[in-house]
């Protein structure tokens, strides 16, 4: 199914014509028309928004490979994006780069990802995907945001600290990210932190506390050892009285 027939699909759920969904996401109705035709293709930004919107899960575009050739193939663009990102500081890699680290055909490259929106959106998916199992599992038997914050997450986070450092250094790809874990953090917070999310004063100011810790942390040349952060974060929630029980 490709993104258009999801939308479609999507909108079609809602009961919503396109010009209702347009309104819904902030867009003109021929966008909608068009991605419904396969004439056009969200950007990585607007699927996220669609997400947000429509309260979907975030790997929600993602297209479900079970061939073990494409699953090795989509590895190996992974890592030549990761390596094409790490040259390229200002300006994203196009698709000729990509075909050069990975030794892939261009137009492999582009049946597994169609557009670069398409490759950004699978990329920050997989980077991201071991670390929400381990924090929703977590959060499900601790109600303490700031302790599974402290003690579970910032560990997974500093084992991808080469990956992240990219994504919160890259202009043309950090604001992506950004709003891809402000969307995550948000969904998390509300499922698992109901008496949190009643409060979406609360909620906004404790997600964007968390987004702005990390980006800090993982924006430095060298992240600063984990054990010196999880120290630091400690002290900073004891200072400002957040439960960590």
């Amino acid at each position: 199914m490709t993104i258009g027939d999801q939308i479609k699909q999507l909108r079609t759920a809602h009961n919503l014509t396109q010009q209702e969904f347009a309104e819904k996401v902030y867009i003109s109705y021929q966008s909608v028309s068009n991605w419904e035709r396969q004439r056009g293709h969200p950007t990585t930004a607007m699927m996220l928004t669609i997400i947000e919107t429509f309260d979907l899960p975030l790997n929600f575009f993602m297209s479900q490979t079970t061939n073990p050739q494409n699953i090795s193939e989509e590895a190996l663009i992974f890592s030549a994006f990761y390596k094409a990102m790490s040259r390229c500081r200002e300006e994203a890699p196009d698709i000729e780069i990509i075909q050069q680290i990975s030794g892939l055909s261009t137009q492999r490259i582009q049946k597994l990802f169609p557009s670069y929106d398409d490759l950004v959106y699978a990329f920050i998916n997989n980077i991201d995907q071991d670390i929400k199992i381990k924090v929703e599992e977590r959060l499900s038997s601790n109600h303490s945001a700031i302790s599974v914050f402290i003690n579970d997450m910032a560990p997974l986070l500093y084992s991808k600290k080469e990956f992240l450092h990219i994504l919160y250094t890259r202009p043309y790809i950090k604001n992506i990210w950004m709003q891809f874990i402000r969307s995550k953090y948000r969904s998390v917070l509300i499922k698992y932190l109901p008496d949190t999310a009643q409060n979406t004063l609360d909620t906004a100011y404790l997600t964007e506390t968390l987004m702005t810790f990390i980006s800090v942390w993982m924006s430095q040349p060298t992240p600063e050892p984990l054990a010196t952060f999880q120290k630091r974060m400690a002290s900073l929630s004891e200072l400002m009285d957040i439960d960590q029980s």
